[in-house]
Order: C-alpha cells, then sequence, then structure tokens
C-alpha cells in the first residue's frame, strides 16, 4: 500500500527541485532498512519503548582502522563485543552494542553516524540488529 504514496512523494520532490522549490533529503538505503528492521520487530510482538541489547557492525579492510573505529565508539559510549577478521575474507569487523530502545529517528540518527564514522576509517557500517523484547 506504501509504494504508490512513495512513488507519489519521490515524484513530487523531484519536479519541486526542478521548479525552484527545495527538495526534502532522501532517506538514505540504509535508513530504509533501520525503517524495515523496526517494522519487523513490530510485526513480531516487540515493544520498542523497551531497552533492547541492540548490536552495530562496521567492517574495515585493515586490522589498524578497525582498533581505531573501535576506540572511537568506545569513547561514545558503545560496548566493544569483538573485533576480528571475517571468516574467509581479508576484512576486519567490529561488533558494538548499545542499550537503548529502538526507535526510528534515534536508529536512523546512528546509522549516519556510524556511516561517517566507518567511512572516516577506510570502511563502511554494515547494520545493526536485535532480538525483540516483548
Amino acid at each position: 500500500m506504501m509504494k504508490p504514496f512513495h512513488l507519489l512523494l519521490c515524484s513530487l520532490l523531484a519536479g519541486a527541485s526542478l521548479t525552484g522549490f527545495p527538495a526534502v533529503a532522501q532517506t538514505s538505503i540504509a535508513e530504509q532498512q533501520d525503517a524495515r528492521v523496526i517494522e519487523n520487530l513490530q510485526r513480531n510482538g516487540a515493544d520498542l519503548t523497551k531497552t533492547h541489547d541492540i548490536d552495530f557492525f562496521l567492517v574495515f579492510g585493515q586490522e589498524s582502522d578497525a582498533v581505531a573505529a573501535a576506540d572511537n565508539l568506545r569513547a561514545h559510549g558503545y560496548e566493544i563485543a569483538s573485533i576480528g577478521k571475517v571468516p574467509k575474507r581479508t576484512l576486519w569487523e567490529v561488533h558494538a552494542k548499545r542499550k537503548m530502545a529502538p526507535e526510528i529517528g534515534a536508529m536512523q540518527a546512528i546509522t549516519r553516524d556510524l556511516s561517517a564514522l566507518a567511512a572516516s576509517h577506510h570502511g563502511y557500517y554494515d547494520g545493526w540488529g536485535t532480538v525483540g523484547i516483548k
């Protein structure tokens, strides 16, 4: 049901930018994915007002970049669960954790922040996950 509205909104935004009206910032694919994860949590009965243990994953080409990013995450209140090589690859993964309610605005802000952090250390943010709390 949302697709026709989404397409309408996209065409309105495209038209607005052509007519001199400022276009609203587009939601990134990662932020859209955040919304899907939250929708799945709700659909499966999770209480999104409760604190969840949320896992975040960042990937880097060099161990030194992974360690530097983990230090930055730790300084911003994340617990570092692990830093290790991705099986059968030459990549390094940082698995960070934080206790919080998975609210859409907060999760999308974290996605933007962690994407920027990972990029600043030559890596990428690979998303988040949690087990729904009822």
